[in-house]
């Protein structure tokens, strides 16, 4: 890539000192990085995999975001040629990512009855919402559950929110009429109205359902309707509704965009019990309306027993606004009162401004973690301000684009035992090393055996690496005498996890063969024997029909000449019928000890 010769020359020094890294590494304050200069989304690419991973650039790193989490993005953009949830360590490697997921959304972690799960939304959002589907996966990366919206509708991208009852709060838009004079429109209009759903996670029923429609007055808005709202197919958004919480007591803290404020709803009757920001606004702003002038925001949450809010406040509604930067913001609540001030505000040190999409998380270490959505970017604060690591996946020469983006940035533990085994590729004298999504590997082994066939306990050790990134390289040694190779990961017990497929090894080519090519060779050939068994079974079968229906028609052309030659007595006599003659439709028991002519008429109706 060029601009990096000098991190290419370090790269490959490392590699022959301690011959272990296989990943490109991470960038720090890259000028080429941040200038596109090295693409319009830095990735990489591996020998043992065909996932295509990122590459980050480190503005701002401190030893205080080393807390062993592991960050979660939901990468997309049309610079992302593989669009999928996707999980980084904390030195910007890839740990895991799943293709096959169009658009998705929000990947977090919930613990359900017990378990971990990884859950995101995927599906359409080509209309800034969505209708798609909620994804849980398990600890294995298998779907566990696959959740829709209740009562005929569709899920939307902005919220999937496991409650402290283990039941999920999901928000929906949906295309209805309304009267929209008091906004100088027609009486009989058209709107996405803002709906959530708190739903049971196993059977899909809607426990609670509430429509901003029902509680809001259009006048609240602040985006215009602009020639929308005439018809159908251009109804207009006047809420947008983007995230949803529950408290303890069972009502729900949601945020609307289009109206620039929070609500608290009631969840029995669906009322608003009061409004934080807006027009109309309730609370009394200590903190001279720093607290309540929020716009355009993401990602409302309660914290601190529900005593404090955070929320990322958008502050934009245009791409790369100066005068507009967006914040993090955490606000002491007083709800008997009626009072709001800012405890903490976090401002990124490049004064990004994002017009869509965006988070905060309050992390266990107590910092503070913001993802700035349209923004390929994250930023890592002290909990009363201070930036410790500033991280960019995508060049900011090309912010606010939708070229690269996560609608959130969120930190988690985890633990991952795919079902997979690791993939294997042999180069020469080098072997490269990866798991998708195997989090407990911290050393690969290269062993080797003199046959195939052997059992895993003829196995023999011929070196060993510390895992370090997505893929690892270990090289063959020059006395090693083993035909075929494998590698395993061990875990920090000792204790294999896994092994790749064996791979034979001749150091006189440099082609490299990997796990992918076996397989896929392998599938070739499942194909072309399960295709060949299938035409042989269908030639067999086909050959069988000719040959009975052939066998059918001789004996029906042998019956009639009997018949015509008058030669009745063989065929009368003929007691023992075949399957074919039983199921000619023909009653033959008439012509037993019976005058056949009063029986059947005349020999003619037979021809």
């Amino acid at each position: 890539m060029p601009g990096h010769l000098n991190l290419r020359y370090v790269l490959c020094l490392a590699v022959l000192i301690f011959s272990v890294l296989a990943d490109v590494g991470a960038y720090y304050r890259s000028d080429e990085y941040e200038k596109g200069e090295l693409g319009e989304w830095p990735q990489q690419t591996y020998h043992s995999s065909k996932i295509v991973g990122p590459v980050v650039d480190f503005l701002q790193r401190s030893d205080r975001c080393d807390d062993g989490l592991y960050t979660m993005l939901s990468l997309r953009g049309s610079r992302v040629p593989s669009p999928g949830p996707m999980i980084l360590d904390g030195e910007g490697n890839l740990v895991w990512t799943a293709e096959g997921y169009v658009q998705p959304y929000a990947l977090s972690k919930y613990i359900y009855k017990g378990n971990d799960y990884l859950t995101f939304w995927a599906g359409n959002d080509a209309i800034g919402h969505g209708e798609g589907m909620y994804y849980m996966l398990d600890s294995s990366y298998e779907q566990v559950f696959k959740v829709g919206a209740a009562n005929g509708l569709r899920g939307d991208l902005h919220e999937f929110h496991i409650t402290r009852d283990e039941t999920a709060v999901i928000t929906i838009y949906e295309v209805v009429q309304a009267d929209l004079t008091s906004m100088y429109g027609p009486a009989e209009g058209w709107i996405w109205d803002g709906l959530f759903q708190e739903l049971d996670i196993e059977t899909g029923e809607a426990l609670f359902q509430w429509r901003a429609s029902e509680h809001f007055d259009f006048t609240e808005a602040y985006v215009a309707r602009v020639g929308s709202g005439e018809s159908e197919n251009r109804p207009w958004d006047f809420f947008h509704i983007n995230s949803v919480d529950k408290d303890s007591k069972g009502n729900y803290l949601i945020s609307t965009r289009y109206m620039s404020c929070l609500a608290y709803i009631d969840g029995k009757t669906g009322e608003v019990i009061w409004k934080l920001g807006g027009k109309k606004n309730m609370f009394q702003d200590l903190s001279g309306g720093t607290a309540t002038n929020i716009s355009w925001q993401h990602h409302a949450r309660f914290v601190d027993n529900e005593t404090a809010i955070t929320l990322f406040d958008n502050a934009s509604r245009g791409r790369a606004d100066p005068e507009n930067i967006s914040r993090g913001l955490y606000l002491d609540v007083d709800q008997e009162r009626m009072t709001v001030k800012v405890r903490h505000e976090y401002w990124n040190p490049h004064n990004i401004s994002s017009q869509s999409q965006g988070s905060l998380q309050l992390l266990d270490s107590g910092n503070v973690l913001i993802g700035y959505g349209a923004n390929p970017a994250w930023t890592e604060f002290s909990v009363d301000g201070e930036v410790l690591c500033d991280v960019h996946f995508g060049p900011q020469f090309n912010f606010d684009t939708g070229e690269v983006l996560s609608y959130r940035a969120l930190k988690y533990s985890w633990v991952g035992f795919p079902k997979t085994d690791p993939d294997i590729a042999l180069q020469g004298n080098t072997t490269y090393v990866s798991w998708n999504g195997a989090t407990e590997v911290t050393t690969w082994v290269l062993e080797g055996v003199d046959s195939t066939g052997a059992g895993d306990d003829e196995y023999l050790t011929i070196d060993s690496r510390p895992k370090a990134g997505f893929e690892t390289e270990i090289p063959i040694p020059p006395d090693n005498e083993h035909r075929f190779i494998r590698i395993s990961g061990l875990d920090a017990k000792g204790d294999i996890l896994g092994s790749t497929l064996t791979l034979e090894w001749d150091p006189s080519h440099n082609t490299t063969i990997s796990s992918l090519d076996v397989q896929a060779t392998n599938t070739k050939w499942l194909m072309f024997f399960s295709t060949a068994f299938s035409t042989t079974i269908f030639l067999v079968i086909a050959w069988w029909a000719y040959v009975r229906l052939l066998d059918h028609f001789r004996r029906q052309r042998k019956r009639k000449q009997k018949l015509s030659r008058g030669d009745l007595h063989d065929f009368v006599t003929d007691e023992e019928l075949s399957e074919d003659e039983i199921g000619d439709n023909v009653e033959f028991s008439l012509l037993q000890n019976a005058d056949i002519h009063h029986e059947i008429g005349p020999l003619d109706e037979l021809r």
